[in-house]
């Protein structure tokens, strides 16, 4: 199994809801691979228990006795990707260095993409828009870059409710919601439909 382009860090929230939700819609958005931060450890196994095989779970830190899958692993406080089949991959510090773009990368993904990254950690509110820039990039940059014109400020004054209300506003499009979350949706419904698959 390839090493996901997009790696979906979950949103920790104390409403069970919430990581239902982000779940379901992972699922429903074709997420690659989820990372578990290591305030929801505790809900490890039942996140397992619900992945289809085609989906990774990535820890932040290790739960003893989960019995992980070979494509899942644990994300080192070193700087490492570490699957259970063994493969590893090292967070890149700068563009051009290690493989993994860590999260705080992603703001400034036109560089990264440039130097030649194709794996970003990513907030899994926002998958959908991160997925399809990175598959715009190899076929027109120019147009990549046109979209991240919108996305990167979104990125930089994103807040964690901003990111768990868009998935609430994706349940009900017609909802009141955030001129953040609003903006954010609009950019996302232009490039889902078109991208995603490409």
């Amino acid at each position: 199994m390839a090493f996901p382009g997009i790696i979906s860090r979950l949103h920790p929230s104390t409403r069970p809801q919430d990581l239902a939700l982000q779940l379901q819609q992972g699922q429903h958005y074709r997420a690659e691979a989820l990372l578990l931060p290591a305030t929801m450890t505790a809900h490890a196994a039942e996140i397992l228990q619900t992945l289809p095989e085609r989906i990774s779970l990535y820890l932040t830190q290790p739960e003893p006795g989960l019995p992980l899958r070979n494509h899942d692993g644990i994300m080192t406080g070193e700087g490492l990707l570490t699957l259970q089949d063994g493969r590893a991959m090292p967070l890149a510090s700068e563009p051009g260095r290690g493989m993994l773009v860590p999260e705080s990368g992603l703001r400034d993904m036109a560089r990264w993409l440039e130097a030649g990254h194709r794996h970003f950690v990513c907030p899994a509110a926002v998958q959908p828009v991160a997925r399809a820039i990175l598959n715009i990039w190899p076929l027109d940059p120019y147009l990549a870059k046109h979209f991240l014109l919108s996305f990167t400020p979104l990125l930089d004054t994103a807040t964690e409710q901003e990111l768990l209300a868009v998935l609430s506003a994706r349940l009900e499009p017609a909802s009141p919601c955030s001129a953040w979350v609003g903006s954010y949706m609009k950019l996302e419904k232009r490039l889902h439909r078109t991208y995603l698959d490409h």
